[in-house]
Formats: structure tokens, sequence, C-alpha cells
């Protein structure tokens, strides 16, 4: 996983330029980059202003992980390793 990836930094300011509320409104910018990936949905921004963020949804889930309430696989468990050595890594942290 790249963090902060030129393709993604393009798109925010490409959305942002287009409609200065993206700058204010995370799930309006969520929507116009969604949009400019292929996902052409008019109404998508309707359908998810009033959703839980997924980075709620998120971190939610790593608590109630993180509180034994549920527990993933061991695939997925692997799988995050495997993204938190690589964003260490991308950071510029040893180990």
């Amino acid at each position: 996983m790249k963090l902060n990836d030129k393709t993604t930094r393009e798109l925010i300011i490409k959305a942002v330029k287009a409609d200065k509320r993206c700058a204010d409104d995370d799930k309006l910018l969520i929507a116009k980059i969604w949009y400019l990936k292929g996902w052409k949905d008019p109404e998508l921004y309707n359908h998810i202003k009033d959703m839980p963020s997924s980075e709620t949804i998120r971190r939610t889930r790593a608590k109630l992980v993180e509180e034994g309430i549920i527990e993933p696989s061991e695939k997925a468990k692997n799988a995050r390793r495997a993204e938190a050595k690589q964003a260490r890594k991308d950071l510029g942290y040893n180990g």
C-alpha cells in the first residue's frame, strides 16, 4: 500500500479544483474521486452522505478486534501485517 500516492493526490487536487466544497466535505470528495475512477452513478453522493464513513467502519472493526469481540481470519491478519510492514517501509521506518 502506497501512502499519499501521486495518482490519489492528483485526483484530489482535480476534484477540489472542480468543486471547492470537496476541500470541506470528505464524503463529497470520496464521491467525486470514485466518479473520476469510473463509478458513474450521478446520485453517488446522495447515497453515501448519510452513511458512516469507511474510516469509521474500519476503526470500529479494529476496536472490536482489539476488544476480542470479533476475530479476523489468519489470512486477514497476515495481510494486515504485510500492509503495516510496507507502510513502515514507505514512510522510511526501519524494522
